[in-house]
C-alpha cells in the first residue's frame, strides 16, 4: 500500500486524543470512607469488570474513526501485484494497438461500427490519459500487423490525427503476431514504465494461434515487460450474426469464348437465424448478367452457382454479391466477393508421339488429338501433333502444355529447355506406351528434376482382374468435380496394363500428390509442383492398347480437365488471395516501360517489368488490399486486372472474452485489465498505474462506525 498525501500520516497522532481523555477520565481520586457505602461495594465490585470492557470498546471505537478521517485525507492506494505501481509524476512509454482488420466494419445497434469504438477510445487514451512527455507508439493490428508509428512519439497531436484518419482494413487477426509486434517495441524502448492499450472486437478466430503452445512465452513476455490494458469495442454477443459471400472458384479451370463458365461461391451463415430464398447476383464489369436464389439454415453454406459466357478473350472483373434487403447485414465488407477471370481464346497444346501409328485405332495420338478438338474448329483447345520424341527447332514459350505420348526418353539437347518451361509455369503430362523403357524415363525426368513418380515394373493384367479408377479417391483440384459420378462415372473403364508407380519424396509435403487412383490402391497420375509449373505422370497408356478409357464418355473431360490444369498456369491465375504475388506476362515491346498499378482504392503506383528468360514478367506483391487491381502499361498495349478477396475466417464474428483467454495464452492475470468503455477505461488505467484508492471506502467506514459509537455510548451511559 501507498499514500498520494502521506504528509498527513502525521496526523495519526490525534488518535491518542481519546486515550487521553480516556486516562484522564480514570485519575485517582480523594477516597472518604463512609459507612453506606459498604453496602453498595459488593454490588459495585461484581460490576467493575463489565464496565471496564465498555470503556475498552468506547475507545477503541473512538481511536478507529479519528483514524479513519486522518487516513482518509493521506489517499491511501492499493498496490497491485506484478508491474510496480507508477508514482503520480512518472512517465511511460506506451503502445495503442488498433485492431484494423474487416471486421472492425461490422456496425451495432447504436449505429457505430467498432472501428468508430475504437478511435473513440484512442481519443480518450491520447487526451485524457496519457500526458505530455509520455512516448507512445501505435501499432495497427491484424495478421500481418504494422507499426504506423514505431519510434516512441511526444507529439499526441499527431497521434490524434493519425487515428482520425484511420479505415478498417480488409485483412484478417491475429494476436500473437500482434504481441510479436508489441514486444519487439517494447525491448527497444529504454523507458522503465511501459503501457500497452489493446483496442479490438474480441474475435474468438484472432486467438486461434494463441492457442499453440509456441504462442505461450510470447504472451508471457508480454506480462513481465508491460502493464496490458484491454479494451473491448465489439458488438454484445447478441449482435454478431453475420453472412458471408467467400472468395470466387471456378468450377471451369479453362475459360475461352467458346463454352459458357462455371462460377461458383460459397454463401456461409455465421449466425442463429435462417434465410429463405435469398437472392445473389452475379455482376462483371458492372452489369448484372446472372442471378440465384437459395436458403441457409442457421450456422450453415451453401454454394451460389452461375454459367455464363464470355464474349471474348482478355480479363475480365466482377464481383458476386448478396442483393436481399434481408440478406444485406451490417459487415457490408463481406456482403460480397470480387473476382477476375482471364477468357483465353484457345489453349495452344504441343503433342509428341515418337512413334505414330497410321491405324487411327491403335494410334495414341490419335485419341488425345480427337479429344481435345473434335471439329478443329471452335474448340477451346488447339492441340499441334509433332512425329517425334523431340521439340527441337520448336518455342516452347508458344504453347500452354505438352503431352508426351508412348513416352520414350527426354533428348540431352531438350532437357535444359524442358526444365526451364517447367519451371517458368509451363505445363507437361506423359503417357507411357508399349515402346516406353521404365528405367530410362525415370533417370532421364530425375536428371532434371521433372519425375512426380518412379516407374516400376509393368503390370498386365487378366480381363477379369483389370482395375479401374476410383472416383472416390480423387482430391486433386484439377479433377475434383469428377469425384461425383451421378452424371459422369470415371470409374467405368477397365485397365490391363500399367506401370506400378511410386511417388517421389519432396522437402514440400505439397508438391507431390496422386490425382486419382486405381481400384487396386496403385496410382494412376501422379503430379508434381516444380517451379512455377506442373509435370503430371500417368500409369497407363493414352489409347486402346493398355485400357479402354479413350472409348468411354469419360475420356474427353477427363482428359479435358487434365489439360486444362496444365495450361492454366500462374500466369493466368487473376483471382488471388491476401499477400499473394501476381505473376504477368508481357510483350516484349511492352518491357522496360512503367506500369501503372491502380489499387482497390483508387490510389496508385508504378513499378517496372523485366526481361528475361521468359520474355517480358512483371510482378507485383503488395497485394495487402482486398479488391479490384488494374494494371497499365504506360505508352503499351498490356491493360489488364486481377483481384484480391479477404480471408473468410473474418466474417466469423463469434465473440471470445479477453478476461479469460488472454491469461490461458500466457499473460499474467495481475498485468491485465478488461474496459469496456471510455469511462471504464479511463478508471482501469488509474487503477493499474497507481493502485485502487481507498478514501471513499473509509469516509463511508466512518458513518457506521459514527452511529454506533452513539449507539453504546448513551446504552453504556445508562446502564452505568
Amino acid at each position: 500500500m501507498s499514500f498520494l498525501n502521506p504528509a498527513f500520516l502525521g496526523a495519526l497522532a490525534l488518535v491518542g486524543i481519546p486515550i487521553l481523555i480516556h486516562l484522564l477520565r480514570r485519575k485517582q481520586i480523594k477516597r472518604v470512607q463512609w459507612a453506606a457505602m459498604e453496602f453498595l461495594r459488593l454490588s459495585q465490585e461484581r460490576q467493575k469488570k463489565r464496565l471496564r470492557i465498555e470503556e475498552v470498546i468506547l475507545l477503541l471505537l473512538r481511536c478507529l474513526m479519528v483514524a479513519c478521517i486522518v487516513l482518509a485525507f493521506t489517499r491511501p492506494v492499493l498496490r497491485s501485484l506484478g508491474i510496480p505501481i507508477l508514482s503520480a509524476n512518472a512517465r511511460v512509454y506506451a503502445i495503442i494497438v488498433l485492431d484494423t482488420s474487416r471486421s472492425m466494419g461490422h456496425q451495432s445497434n447504436d449505429g457505430k461500427t467498432n472501428f468508430q469504438r475504437a478511435q473513440e477510445s484512442a481519443e480518450v487514451l491520447l487526451t485524457k490519459v496519457l500526458r505530455p512527455g509520455d512516448a507512445v507508439s501505435l501499432v495497427l493490428l491484424s495478421d500481418k500487423p504494422e507499426d504506423s508509428v514505431s519510434a516512441p512519439s511526444f507529439d499526441l497531436n499527431l497521434l490524434r490525427q493519425k487515428v482520425r484518419a484511420m479505415r478498417p482494413s480488409s485483412r484478417g487477426t491475429d494476436y500473437t503476431e500482434g504481441v510479436r509486434s508489441v514486444n519487439r517495441l517494447l525491448r527497444e524502448s529504454r523507458i522503465p514504465a511501459k503501457e500497452v492499450y489493446w483496442i479490438s472486437d474480441d474475435q474468438s478466430v484472432a486467438w486461434e494461434s494463441s492457442k499453440r503452445d509456441t504462442a505461450k512465452a510470447t504472451w508471457q513476455e508480454l506480462g513481465t515487460i508491460a502493464r496490458v490494458t484491454w479494451v473491448s469495442v465489439g458488438a454484445t454477443p447478441a449482435e454478431r450474426d453475420n453472412l458471408a459471400v467467400e472468395p470466387l472458384t471456378q468450377g471451369t479451370s479453362l475459360i475461352t469464348p467458346q463454352l459458357p463458365a462455371r462460377l461458383e461461391a460459397r454463401i456461409t451463415n455465421y449466425g442463429t437465424k435462417s434465410y429463405n430464398e435469398m437472392l445473389v447476383h452475379l455482376i462483371v464489369e458492372g452489369k448484372k448478367v446472372g442471378s440465384a436464389r437459395f436458403s441457409l439454415p442457421a450456422n450453415g453454406s451453401g454454394i451460389a452457382r452461375f454459367l455464363y459466357r464470355f464474349p471474348k478473350s482478355g480479363t475480365f472483373t466482377g464481383r458476386i454479391e448478396l442483393t436481399s434487403p434481408e440478406s444485406i447485414d451490417r459487415l457490408e465488407a463481406d456482403n460480397s466477393t470480387p473476382f477476375a477471370v482471364t477468357v483465353r481464346d484457345r489453349l495452344k497444346v504441343l503433342v509428341l508421339d515418337p512413334r505414330p501409328n497410321p491405324d487411327p485405332a491403335h494410334s495414341e495420338s490419335f485419341y488425345i488429338v480427337t479429344a481435345m478438338a473434335p471439329s478443329n474448329e471452335g474448340e477451346s483447345i488447339a492441340p499441334t501433333l509433332r512425329e517425334s520424341s523431340s521439340f527441337s527447332g520448336l518455342n516452347l514459350r508458344d504453347y500452354d502444355a505438352v503431352v508426351y505420348v508412348n513416352a520414350l526418353e527426354i533428348p540431352v539437347g531438350d532437357r535444359k529447355a524442358l526444365q526451364e518451361y517447367v519451371k517458368q509455369g509451363g505445363g507437361v503430362l506423359f503417357f507411357p506406351g508399349s515402346d516406353t523403357s521404365g528405367q530410362r524415363l525415370n533417370t532421364d525426368l530425375n536428371a532434371i528434376g521433372l519425375l512426380p513418380a518412379t516407374l516400376n515394373a509393368r503390370r498386365t493384367l487378366a480381363e477379369a482382374d483389370s482395375v479401374t479408377l476410383n472416383p472416390g479417391s480423387i482430391t486433386h483440384p484439377a479433377i475434383l468435380s469428377l469425384k461425383d459420378t451421378s452424371n459422369l462415372n470415371i470409374g467405368i473403364p477397365r485397365f490391363q496394363t500399367y506401370f506400378v508407380l511410386e511417388p517421389q519424396t519432396d522437402a514440400d509435403p505439397n508438391a507431390i500428390q496422386p490425382l486419382v487412383r486405381f481400384s487396386s490402391g496403385d496410382p494412376a497420375f501422379v503430379e508434381r509442383k516444380v517451379g512455377q509449373g506442373k509435370v503430371i505422370l500417368a500409369a497407363s497408356g493414352a489409347g486402346t492398347n493398355w485400357n479402354q478409357m479413350p472409348l468411354k464418355s469419360s475420356y474427353v473431360p477427363f482428359l479435358y480437365q487434365v489439360i486444362s490444369y496444365l495450361g492454366t498456369g500462374p500466369a493466368s491465375r487473376r483471382t488471388l488471395n491476401q499477400d499473394d504475388t501476381l505473376n504477368l506476362s508481357l510483350p516484349v515491346s511492352d518491357t522496360g516501360k512503367p506500369v501503372k498499378i491502380t489499387l482497390p482504392d483508387n490510389s496508385t503506383t508504378s513499378e517496372s517489368s523485366v526481361l528475361d528468360a521468359r520474355g517480358g514478367t512483371f510482378s507485383y506483391k503488395n497485394t495487402r488490399q482486398a479488391g479490384i487491381y488494374r494494371i497499365d502499361v504506360e505508352g503499351g498495349k498490356t491493360h489488364d486486372a486481377f483481384a484480391v478477396s479477404s480471408p473468410t475466417s473474418e466474417s466469423n464474428l463469434t465473440y471470445a472474452d479477453p478476461a479469460t483467454l488472454a491469461p490461458q495464452s500466457g499473460l499474467a492475470k495481475a498485468n491485465l485489465t478488461v474496459a469496456n468503455s471510455p469511462t471504464q477505461l479511463q478508471a482501469s488505467v488509474q487503477r493499474s498505474r497507481f493502485g485502487a484508492e481507498l478514501w471513499r471506502p473509509l469516509l463511508w467506514l466512518l458513518i457506521p462506525m459514527m452511529l454506533l459509537e452513539s449507539l453504546l455510548a448513551q446504552r453504556f451511559g445508562r446502564r452505568s
